[in-house]
C-alpha cells in the first residue's frame, strides 16, 4: 500500500477510537451496565497498536494486513462486549474490507470478507448484551439511532475519497489511452511518408542531374544572353537547392556526421537555404540569439521549418514574412509573422492529423509534419490571428546540459 493511504488509515483509527471514547462515556453517565474493563482494554490495545504504527515509520505503515487484522479482531471484541449484532458498529466491518479491496490483493480481500461474514454470524450466538434500566430505555433507543447515523457517515466518508479517487484515475488512463493511440497513429503516418519520402529522394536523383545537365548546357549555349543568362542562374541554384535537400534527407540516416555549430549559424544557413528556394518572397530575419548555445539541431527541425516558412509564404497577399528568433534559455522561440488571416482549417492549435490544404495543389501535410516534428523534439507550435496578421509560434526546448561550449 502506499505511504498516503496507510497514514490515512493510522488517521482514521484515531478519529474512530476518539469516536468510541465519547460513546462510551455517554454511556456510562446513563447508567448503562457495559464490561467497562474489558472495554477499556480494547481500546488500549487499539490505541497502543496505533501509536507503535505511527512511531515505527514508513515500512510498518506499509504493512496493511497486519492493521487491518488488528481492526477486525479488536471491532469484534467491541461487538461482543457491547451487544453483538444489535450494535450499530457492525456496519464497521464493511469498511475494513472497502479499504482491503482499496489496496490489498484479492485473496487478502476475501479472506477478510470471508472472516467478517463469519464473525457477524457468530455474533449472533455469542454477544454479551446491553443491561439498561427501564427508565433509560428510551435513551438506548436514541444512542442506537446516534450510532447508525454516526457510522453511516464515517462509512461515506471513508468510501467518497477512494471512489472518486479510483473514477479519476480511471478517466486519467482513458485520456492517456487516447493520446498514445493519437500518437501511434500520427507516427505510424509519419513511418508512411518517411518511407515515400526516401523513395522519392532516390527516384528524383537522376531527374535532378539530367536537368543539371542541362541548365550547363544552356548555361554554356547562351552565355552571351544577360536575360537568359540570369534565368539559367536561378534554375541551377534552384537545382542546387534540391540536391542539397537530398542530400540532407540522406545525412538523416546517420551515415554523416558533421561538427557542431552555434545554434545562430545552424538557424541562419536554415533560412539562408529557404531564401534560394523562395527568392521572390521578401523576408525579414530579425535573429536576437547572442546567447544561443552551440547545440545540434535535430535533423528533422530543418524541414519542419521550411514547412512552416512556405505555409507563410504561400499564404501572405504582399509577399514578405518576418521571422523572428529569440533564445530565452533553454528555449528556441521562433515567430512567423505575415499578413492575412488564420484559414479556418487550421485555427487548431494541435492539429494531430493531416488538415485540407487551402492552396491549390497543397496536400495538407505541411502543418502536420511539423507539429508532428515539434511534439516528438518535446516543443510546441501555436498560430493566432489578429489584426496584424498571422503570428505562427514554435518553441523547442534546447537543454543546455547537452549544449557544446563554443569555443
Amino acid at each position: 500500500m502506499d505511504l498516503p493511504s496507510s497514514i490515512r488509515i493510522v488517521r482514521l483509527r484515531w478519529a474512530i477510537l476518539g469516536l468510541c471514547l465519547l460513546a462510551g462515556g455517554a454511556l456510562y453517565l446513563g447508567a448503562v451496565e457495559l464490561p467497562w474493563p474489558a472495554l477499556a482494554l480494547v481500546a488500549c490495545s487499539l490505541a497502543s497498536a496505533n501509536l507503535v504504527w505511527s512511531l515505527a515509520g514508513p515500512a510498518r505503515w506499509a504493512a496493511l494486513d497486519i492493521q487491518l487484522g488488528v481492526d477486525f479482531l479488536c471491532l469484534t471484541a467491541l461487538l461482543y462486549l457491547t451487544g453483538g449484532p444489535a450494535n450499530p458498529l457492525v456496519s464497521m466491518y464493511l469498511l475494513l474490507i472497502a479499504l482491503a479491496a482499496q489496496a490489498m490483493p484479492a485473496t487478502r480481500t476475501w479472506l477478510l470478507a470471508a472472516a467478517s461474514m463469519l464473525a457477524y454470524a457468530l455474533l449472533f450466538r455469542w454477544h454479551q448484551p446491553i443491561m439498561v434500566a427501564g427508565e433509560h430505555s428510551d435513551m438506548l433507543i436514541s444512542l442506537h439511532l446516534a450510532g447508525m447515523w454516526l457510522t453511516f457517515c464515517v462509512c461515506g466518508i471513508v468510501l467518497a475519497g477512494p471512489l472518486a479517487r479510483l473514477s479519476r484515475t480511471v478517466r486519467e488512463r482513458e485520456l492517456e489511452l487516447g493520446r498514445i493511440r493519437e500518437t501511434q497513429l500520427r507516427d505510424e503516418k509519419l513511418v508512411a511518408l518517411g518511407m515515400i519520402a526516401a523513395g522519392a529522394a532516390h527516384e528524383l536523383g537522376t531527374p535532378l542531374n539530367t536537368l543539371t545537365l542541362l541548365a550547363d548546357d544552356l548555361a554554356e549555349r547562351y552565355a552571351g544572353d544577360p536575360e537568359l543568362d540570369d534565368d539559367v542562374r536561378l534554375m541551377r541554384n534552384q537545382l542546387g537547392a534540391c540536391r542539397r535537400a537530398l542530400g540532407r534527407l540522406k545525412q538523416q540516416g546517420g551515415e554523416l556526421a558533421s561538427p557542431a555549430e552555434p545554434v545562430s549559424q545552424q538557424l541562419g544557413h536554415l533560412v539562408a537555404n529557404w531564401r534560394n528556394l523562395r527568392p521572390q518572397i521578401e523576408l525579414d530575419y530579425q535573429p536576437a540569439l547572442a546567447t544561443a548555445p552551440t547545440r545540434w539541431f535535430d535533423p528533422s527541425f530543418g524541414p519542419a521549418l521550411l514547412n512552416l516558412l512556405n505555409n507563410a509564404a504561400d499564404a501572405s497577399p504582399d509577399g514578405r514574412i518576418t521571422v523572428q528568433a529569440d533564445w530565452q534559455a533553454p528555449i528556441l522561440v521562433i515567430r512567423i509573422r505575415h499578413a492575412g488571416s488564420l484559414p479556418p482549417q487550421l485555427e487548431l492549435t494541435h492539429p494531430a492529423m493531416p488538415v485540407a490544404s487551402s492552396k491549390q495543389h497543397g496536400m495538407g501535410l505541411g502543418m502536420f509534419l511539423a507539429h508532428a516534428t515539434l511534439d516528438k523534439l518535446g516543443g510546441t507550435l501555436r498560430m493566432d490571428s489578429d489584426a496584424d496578421g498571422v503570428c505562427t509560434t514554435l518553441t523547442l526546448p534546447l537543454p543546455t546540459s547537452h549544449a557544446v561550449s563554443p569555443p
